[in-house]
C-alpha cells in the first residue's frame, strides 16, 4: 500500500522540520536559553550553557530541567526565549504546495509553545493551515520523547495511530511514536552531536529525508 493511502493523519514537528534548520532560529533560541538560565540561575555563560546542554539530555527539554530543579516558571521562561526575529525565517513554495496536497488532518506537535508556533507559520505562509496544533503547554510541560504526551495527542484528537505518520528532525522522538504505532519520518538535518541518538533510533525509523518536500512530492505522486 502506498503511503498517501494508508496514512489520514500527518503530524509534524515545528522547528526545523517545516522550515530549513539553516535558517538560524533555532539559533536564537539557545542563545537566549543561555542568557535566561544566566540571569535566573546567577551563573556566567558558560556554565549556563553547560547546564543547558546538561539538562537537555536528562530531561528531553531544558526547561523540563529548570522545572524540576529549580522551579523556574515555565510559561515566563516560554516568553524569554522566543522573543526572536521571525524575519529571518522564509516560506518554501514547493513544500507548501505539497502539504496542501496531502489528505486527511494536519496536526502540529512541537516542545514549543503555541504563540511561538503562530508566529513561524505566519512568516511561512501557513496560517491556519493546520487542523490542531498540540504544544508544550497542553502535553503538561511533559516534553518529547516522553511516552505520556503521544498518547495523550492519540486520546485528545482520536488518532488512529496506525492511519498516521509523524515526522520529526530529532530521531529520538519518532521513538515513543514508532511504539505507539505511527509511521514514522526523520528529518536528517546533519546534527552531528546527536549521533548517539540517532544510532540508537535507527531501528524506530521506518523513512528518513534530508528534503521533507521532496519527500512530500514522493508521496503525493505515489513513488513511496
Amino acid at each position: 500500500m502506498k503511503f498517501k493511502e494508508k496514512v489520514n493523519t500527518w503530524i509534524f514537528d515545528l522547528d526545523n522540520t517545516l522550515y530549513s534548520a539553516d535558517s538560524g532560529i533555532f539559533q536564537q533560541v539557545h542563545q537566549l536559553m543561555g542568557e535566561f538560565i544566566s540571569k535566573n540561575l546567577s551563573m556566567d555563560m558558560s556554565e549556563a550553557k553547560k547546564l543547558q546542554s546538561k539538562y537537555y539530555k536528562q530531561h528531553g527539554t531544558t526547561l523540563r530541567g529548570l522545572m524540576d530543579n529549580h522551579g523556574i516558571d515555565p510559561d515566563h521562561f516560554l516568553d524569554e526565549v522566543h522573543r526572536l526575529d521571525y524575519s529571518i525565517v522564509g516560506s518554501n513554495k514547493i513544500l507548501n504546495e505539497e502539504l496542501h496536497k496531502l489528505q486527511g488532518r494536519k496536526i502540529i506537535y512541537t516542545n514549543a509553545n503555541k504563540k511561538h508556533v503562530i508566529d513561524v507559520l505566519d512568516r511561512i505562509n501557513l496560517t491556519n493551515f493546520f487542523d490542531e496544533i498540540f504544544d508544550i503547554k497542553m502535553a503538561n510541560y511533559i516534553p518529547k520523547p516522553e511516552l505520556k504526551p503521544y498518547e495523550q495527542i492519540i486520546d485528545l484528537f482520536n488518532i488512529e495511530p496506525k492511519s498516521s505518520a509523524m515526522f520529526d528532525d530529532i530521531a529520538k522522538n519518532l521513538v515513543p511514536a514508532k511504539k505507539v504505532n505511527f509511521t514514522s519520518v526523520w528529518i536528517d538535518a546533519g546534527y552531528e552531536n546527536f549521533s548517539d541518538d540517532i544510532k540508537a533510533s535507527k531501528e524506530y525509523l521506518d523513512y528518513s529525508t534530508r528534503d521533507l518536500s521532496l519527500f512530500l512530492k514522493d508521496v503525493n505522486e505515489g513513488k513511496i
